[in-house]
């Protein structure tokens, strides 16, 4: 079926209602509703697992007379593990937290084998509230690989939040695409709003009729838009609205297309496919002209948006290439002192292609691991434990590779302490690098030089050597002075010998090192001996390997 004439949510709502896991799902929390327990754990014929949760009716009366309003997460720490550091904060219905709170501890009961399995935890009206935030709380705390991403569907459940917290959840697709909001049309719960705050929805919407019309949408402006055609007076009754007539008749109905009025013929393929979906739940009447076009540019600019995405597998495998441009200026700059020190230099004029090749490449790997960086941090959900591996792996290659070129141009500038202004991508590469080894001894079992500088800093401690030396001299400070002042230095590139944690290029002649110390040898005349000048005078250095 053509892209441009039904939009992914006609489709998804094609497939939604033709799972059978559904229609399962509401029985299983339907017959809960008529026990006196919380919750329950069922293995479905499917081998899905369904975690499904009941409250208190008396909740629906509160929320009907308006008691729950939204409240700040600052004020309740029971949700803070939905925050982010883009959305740090956000306004929820206080119902939510009152009944995640009388359940969070029993959830720790959850034996680890079940979320090994295919998971569903599902609600009905207010019960939806517990439903979603065990599932934003599941979500947030799962690491393994083995560990399957929980659904969570909901049956005619009220909107939870405002526009922060969809923001927050958005933040993560992986988030956002595992929750399902079931809603006909004629629910008296699921479009009541309880209080004066603004609500928005995040997930997907399936909303449905007695009669099998259904259509499924994700924008969350065409979701509100529905909701409001669909809100009942104030003082209408609420109660729960049973869904197993919706589901079986959406199950029995097919999905009409094509079936337009006459005028409908003049209208764009995407139009037309908006204006099926509004009709199919009977609201096309109620939805504004605007509504339909801004879905659609949404719509189109999604597609567009598509064709330009990669998935992150690749993007690793791409970035590879660019790296590979370096390993090569690595390789051929050995008997030049070093690329550290050669991209430092200006280049001459045969040099000048290769070494603007060098930087566009340089810049291509910052753009590309800055943003990715980012990315990660704001979004700390565990992906599969084998990709997580493979990107800090790429990304602590690019950390000791690349920043030594950010170094160097740092330096080249005239300009000084470059870790004080050391870029924080970097920083979260070598932090997460150390905590997915921090059971291991970086050093156990190590008899061989590194290629690269395990330490991505330490030309900046060499700057710094330099520049300290050179203001020692010019202080007329005398040559015991100043080997006891740059005796740390001296005994950090000695512990990175001794670990084999420095590259041998380090020694490379005309390299920054040896450069100073010459000018540390000809000044401080001997008078102090540490371990490294001992190493040096001996000459060792030069089969370091």
């Amino acid at each position: 079926m053509s892209q441009n004439m039904f939009c992914s949510e006609v489709e998804l709502g094609k497939f939604l209602s033709s799972i059978d896991i559904i229609p399962y799902v509401f029985n299983v929390v339907r017959k809960l509703a008529e026990k006196n327990s919380p919750y329950e754990l069922h293995t479905s014929p499917y081998g899905i697992k369904v975690l499904a949760f009941n409250y208190s009716l008396d909740y629906t009366t509160r929320f009907a007379n308006g008691e729950f309003d939204l409240v700040s997460s600052q004020s309740h720490e029971v949700v803070d593990f939905i925050s982010t550091k883009v959305n740090p904060s956000f306004f929820i219905n206080k119902a939510a937290v009152e009944l995640f709170k009388h359940v969070k501890n029993n959830l720790k009961e959850l034996k680890k084998e079940d979320l090994k399995n295919p998971l569903v935890v599902t609600g009905w009206g207010l019960g939806g509230y517990l439903a979603i935030m065990t599932t934003l709380w599941l979500q947030s705390t799962m690491y393994e690989e083995e560990t399957k991403r929980p659904i969570c569907i909901t049956f005619g459940t009220p909107l939870i939040g405002d526009e922060a917290l969809r923001l927050a959840i958005s933040e993560s697709p992986q988030w956002e695409s595992c929750f399902l909001n079931v809603v006909s049309m004629t629910d008296s719960i699921a479009s009541f709003v309880p209080s004066k705050g603004k609500y928005e929805p995040f997930g997907s919407f399936l909303f449905c009729t007695e009669l099998g019309g259904h259509a499924t949408f994700k924008d969350h402006e065409a979701i509100l838009a529905v909701l409001d055609a669909l809100a009942l007076p104030r003082d209408a009754n609420l109660k729960n609205h049973n869904y197993e007539i919706d589901l079986s008749s959406i199950r029995k109905r097919v999905l009409r297309r094509g079936v337009f009025e006459l005028g409908e013929y003049k209208l764009k393929p995407m139009t037309k496919g908006i204006n099926m979906q509004f009709k199919e739940i009977g609201v096309l009447d109620k939805i504004s002209n605007d509504m339909i076009v801004k879905m659609e540019l949404k719509q189109e600019k999604m597609i567009k948006s598509k064709k330009n995405t990669y998935e992150p597998t690749k993007k690793l495998n791409d970035i590879k290439i660019s790296m590979t441009f370096i390993e090569w200026y690595i390789k051929t700059r050995q008997l030049k002192g070093g690329y550290y020190d050669c991209y430092k230099k200006e280049p001459t004029r045969d040099e000048k292609e290769g070494h603007q090749k060098i930087i566009k490449e340089h810049l291509n790997l910052n753009k590309f691991w800055e943003k990715f960086v980012m990315e990660k941090d704001q979004n700390p959900q565990k992906e599969g434990g084998k990709l997580r591996k493979r990107w800090l792996y790429s990304g602590n290659n690019y950390r000791r590779m690349i920043e030594p070129l950010d170094i160097a141009k740092h330096y080249a500038n005239g300009k000084t302490d470059y870790l004080a202004i050391r870029s924080n991508h970097y920083k979260l590469l070598e932090t997460w690098s150390k905590e997915d080894k921090k059971d291991v001894d970086p050093s156990a079992g190590r008899n061989k030089a590194p290629n690269l500088n395990e330490d991505s800093c330490f030309w900046a401690y060499v700057e710094e050597a330099l520049i300290s030396l050179n203001e020692l001299k010019m202080s007329g400070a005398n040559g015991d002075d100043i080997a006891w002042k740059l005796k740390p230095f001296m005994d950090y590139v000695m512990r990175g010998v001794n670990d084999y944690s420095v590259s041998p290029d380090i020694f490379l002649e005309g390299s920054s090192l040896m450069k100073w110390w010459s000018e540390y040898e000809a000044y401080a005349q001997g008078l102090y001996t540490s371990e490294f000048a001992q190493y040096m005078n001996n000459g060792r250095y030069a089969s370091y390997q």
